[in-house]
């Protein structure tokens, strides 16, 4: 088996696994713990997950359907700051938002799985995103879960912490956090 097709094979089964890996983080937070940030300009456990599944679908699963379906339309721009202002809906229900992201997931994996050698690690140009094949769209979805789920993982520990040591009086509240 060529060295691409290792490669191919091992990036799809550590991109499956970094999103069960992701699903895994987030079940059974509760829903107080959902909305704990270290601070106003730090994101939630629940705005992470959101975010991953918009990107999922707002991004990475049109710009995949894009460069290998002929005459798809060019994904549309994603601004955070937008998402977060005019999209995010802090009452959705992690659950539902876990179950997007696994859905969405199993289609570009079906996507991903199924291309020619050539289409996978075909150029193309044609587009305002810049230079792209296959392989640098998958290596992004692989990338921008562990990226999230690093910080998903970083907040349970702060959680986790919390809740081991009494919290100390303090006139004016507490150091170390807030939930939203």
């Amino acid at each position: 088996m060529p060295e691409t097709s290792n490669y191919r094979e091992e990036l799809l089964a550590r991109l499956r696994q970094a999103t069960e890996d992701f699903a895994w983080a987030v079940r059974n937070v509760s829903l107080l713990d959902q909305g704990y940030s270290p601070s106003a300009q730090e994101w939630t456990i629940h705005e992470h997950t959101s975010h991953v599944r918009d990107m999922e679908t707002e991004v990475l699963l049109p710009l995949l359907r894009w460069a290998t379906v002929p005459d798809m339309l060019d994904p549309l721009d994603y601004n955070r700051r937008e998402w977060r202002e005019h999209r995010y809906d802090v009452t959705e229900p992690m659950a539902s938002m876990v179950s997007d992201l696994v859905r969405i997931r199993d289609e570009e994996l079906g996507i991903l799985t199924r291309l020619p050698e050539n289409v996978w690690q075909g150029w193309r140009t044609d587009t305002r995103w810049g230079p792209l094949t296959c392989q640098w769209i998958a290596e992004t979805m692989y990338r921008h879960t562990l990226d999230h789920l690093q910080q998903v993982m970083a907040l349970r520990q702060d959680i986790h912490l919390a809740a081991l040591e009494p919290r100390p009086l303090v006139v004016g509240g507490y150091i170390g956090g807030t939930n939203r």
